[in-house]
């Protein structure tokens, strides 16, 4: 049996085994100090609180192939069903103003880097669909303001195919990383 001087030098003392070996940054990039939740003898690390991912590193995650086949298939159906209710335009000949124009164009590349992002499968893709909805979602508001069109029951449901896309996009963002 071991005195009390004895135990009180075994819990005081140095242990070789705890924290011997230097911190190494971690594979993904995250700062990192020692902590609980290893195996006990290991170093152990956790993240530490506050601590950030920049920006970039966020964006390039992967993320899962549900999320990818799900963002692509919303915005499918969901153009295809906003493309298809939309009326005639009430004067076609008239010229769009070059705000509209410009905004068409580049919602055009919003939605082919979504594509391309849900393609390799990478968060930066769920972020180009919230821009690409939120475009989508502004050119909505625009229509009848420019007088291409009318207000009417399918002015409703494009807006709700864009916010639908939007509210897709903020949850993919917030979920799409794989665990």
């Amino acid at each position: 049996m071991a005195t009390t001087k004895e135990h009180h030098d075994g819990l005081t003392g140095p242990s070789p085994d705890l924290d011997d070996r230097p911190l190494a940054p971690p594979e993904d990039g995250r700062a990192l100090a020692p902590g609980a939740g290893a195996a006990p003898g290991a170093a152990m690390h956790r993240p530490i609180p506050g601590a950030r991912t920049p920006l970039g590193a966020r964006l390039s995650e992967p993320i899962t192939a549900r999320w990818a086949v799900t963002g692509a298939v919303a915005w499918v159906v969901g153009l295809a069903a906003g493309i298809a209710v939309e009326p005639p335009p009430t004067n076609p000949n008239a010229v769009d103003p070059w705000l509209v124009s410009a905004l068409s164009t580049l919602l055009l590349v919003a939605l082919a880097s979504t594509l391309a992002g849900f393609w390799l499968r990478r968060r930066w893709g769920m972020a180009a669909s919230l821009v690409a909805a939120g475009m989508l979602v502004a050119s909505t508001l625009m229509c009848p303001a420019s007088g291409h069109h009318a207000i009417g029951a399918w002015w409703v449901v494009q807006l709700g195919c864009g916010l639908g896309l939007v509210a897709a996009s903020v949850l993919g963002l917030q979920r799409a990383a794989p665990r």
